[in-house]
């Protein structure tokens, strides 16, 4: 029906031209021609879409979709029997899941395909939020009423150490159906919202000891060194003389999701143990350490660059978030420390 259609307008064009002078008339009635027998041709309206998705449909899409959310500034609102770190991941994998794509596990159908940032980035994130369930759930994992069904908190634990990069076939074996990373990190985020439903209602009991917060500093030093400090200085090392260095965007913001997710994790961990934190006087080096990954955190060059370290002109913004990441560590492990210590027994006055 419509190419009928369009060679009827095309009588009309034909017949508005012969009207004019034969000068203009020559002029209009070649492009006019080819452009109707362009589109009126099936398999060149084919190409047509086929250049509009390829030019159009993943640039432009993966632009919109393309958000690096380094946002520190949220308020934790949660009962003194209730925990803000739980709180706070699941308000993580809401914005990241829930609220956005979860970008590393969609296939190249989608427009976020030629997307390597904000996949390392989101990686990075959650490999802090599930390393601080994990951790958590380690000390946590005591129930009150029943032995046999685990707490919910364990259960979240474990959903968030589904590797992040499954859409819907499983990565040993593509032939199988697997459950997607989104559908489990989603599962997670309800299970933390039931855990301190559960602490509200003293199902649960969340513990907090000095040993065991020092014992989480520890686990999250060594996770925020091997994963992301290591790793940076091994791109600098090997990389950094290239002339170009395509990998170290992705070493970059994989870190930088880790810094940024490790401090969310830490500012709402020193809301849960305020108490002990300020009891044994840390509450000064716990906020050095906040400093120092926030600042890893928003660093945000337009173009990544791993120069060498003492070029003039070329940065080399791997080693400045290295830096920081590595300063932060450095303090939690004092703070870890002085955790550790075994208060001094206090002597009678004579």
């Amino acid at each position: 029906m419509a190419q009928p259609q369009l060679k009827d307008l095309w009588q009309k064009i034909r017949g508005a031209i012969s009207g004019l002078k034969k000068p203009d008339a020559e002029l209009l009635r070649k492009p006019l021609h080819w452009l109707v027998a362009f589109v009126t041709s099936w398999w060149r309206a084919l190409i047509v879409i086929f250049s509009l998705l390829i030019f159009l449909y993943y640039p432009l899409g993966g632009i919109l979709i393309n958000n690096l959310d380094n946002t520190t500034a949220y308020e934790i609102k949660t009962r003194p029997e209730q925990s803000a770190t739980a709180e706070m991941m699941a308000l993580l994998i809401k914005r990241e899941v829930n609220q956005k794509l979860w970008t590393p596990a969609l296939p190249f159908f989608f427009p976020s395909a030629w997307l390597d940032n904000m996949p390392n980035y989101q990686l990075g994130m959650m490999s802090a939020v599930s390393k601080t369930a994990k951790i958590l759930s380690a000390t946590q994992d005591r129930t009150i009423t029943s032995q046999e069904e685990p707490s919910a908190l364990k259960q979240a634990a474990e959903l968030l150490q589904y590797p992040g990069t499954v859409w819907m076939f499983s990565p040993q074996n593509p032939l199988l159906p697997a459950p997607s990373a989104a559908s489990q990190y989603a599962k997670a985020r309800k299970l933390l919202v039931r855990y301190n439903k559960f602490l509200a209602a003293g199902v649960e009991v969340y513990y907090k000891s000095p040993e065991d917060l020092a014992t989480m500093l520890k686990k999250i030093s060594f996770d925020i060194n091997k994963k992301g400090i290591l790793p940076l200085e091994a791109q600098i090392r090997e990389e950094s003389s290239s002339f170009t260095d395509f990998k170290a965007d992705n070493v970059f913001f994989y870190a930088q999701g880790k810094a940024y997710g490790y401090y969310l994790m830490l500012q709402a961990l020193a809301h849960d143990y305020k108490d002990i934190i300020v009891s044994q006087d840390l509450y000064p080096l716990w906020t050095q350490m906040l400093s120092s990954l926030e600042t890893a955190a928003t660093i945000r060059p337009l173009l990544v660059r791993n120069g060498e370290l003492d070029d003039t002109f070329a940065p080399n913004h791997l080693s400045y978030l290295s830096f920081y990441m590595l300063k932060a560590q450095k303090t939690m492990l004092t703070i870890a420390d002085k955790l550790s210590e075994q208060p001094l027994p206090v002597k009678d006055a004579k």
